[in-house]
């Protein structure tokens, strides 16, 4: 396997956008584009810039990640719908295009299958990412990943998110988050990822159509990693 290909790519990027990655989400109409740009441990080679839509139930997600030398570019689009009381369930199809310069430039598809099942105060859901084993040859392949999620709505103020992940072959790690909403345009999120070991923070700020965002996370031994998001809803 080709170490890191589209590594990036595989769980949520922030504890902001933990539903967004599901495609079952998408059953829940509505318009949006969301812009992002994120460094990953501070390193400027390592910057991704996101642009993420939805009109109704559809979606359409463009990113780009790396440096002169090496890039990774990512497009995606999804559809969710729902299939009784409670349940949803989505799909996204992505085009892999991982570029080398003067080397390579492949291109190759994944599949994302999503559900969920709500029923307050609980939302249980699952996603299973890159289900096709995308593959470059016999060796290089961008590895399966899932993730089972478990919402509990404490108060209307305060969310509270447990989660089971893993990639590949490899035993599963666990993702804790906290969610509390002081204000109707304010919102603080704080997690725990226990492999690698992060610390995880954000906040999202709502003014009317546009939103402002911010999260990051600190790995104990390559650093910070930021994110800035702006939302419109037309």
């Amino acid at each position: 396997m080709l170490v890191g290909f589209f590594d990036s790519f595989l769980f949520p990027r922030s504890i902001l956008c933990e539903q967004q990655f599901n495609p079952a989400q998408l059953h829940k109409e509505r318009s949006e584009i969301l812009l992002t740009s994120e460094m990953r441990f501070e390193l400027s080679e390592l910057r991704t810039f996101i642009i993420f839509s939805q009109v109704d139930r559809y979606s359409l997600q463009v990113a780009s990640f790396g440096n002169d030398l090496y890039r990774e570019n990512f497009f995606e689009f999804g559809f969710g719908f729902p299939v009784g009381k409670g349940f949803a369930l989505g799909i996204n199809v992505a085009g892999l295009n991982c570029w080398f310069k003067d080397i390579s430039n492949d291109f190759i598809y994944s599949l994302k299958i999503g559900g969920q099942y709500e029923n307050a105060p609980f939302l249980v859901a699952a996603w299973i990412n890159n289900f096709n084993i995308p593959r470059l040859s016999s060796i290089d392949y961008v590895p399966l990943s899932y993730s089972l999620d478990v919402d509990y709505q404490a108060l209307p103020t305060l969310l509270f998110d447990f989660a089971i992940r893993g990639a590949d072959t490899e035993l599963p790690f666990y993702n804790f988050g906290l969610t509390f909403l002081p204000h109707k345009v304010l919102a603080l999120v704080i997690g725990v990822n226990t492999r690698p070991m992060l610390l995880e923070y954000g906040l999202r700020l709502s003014l009317g159509k546009m939103s402002l965002s911010y999260s990051g996370n600190r790995h104990q031994q390559l650093g910070l990693t930021h994110s800035l998001g702006l939302g419109f809803r037309p």
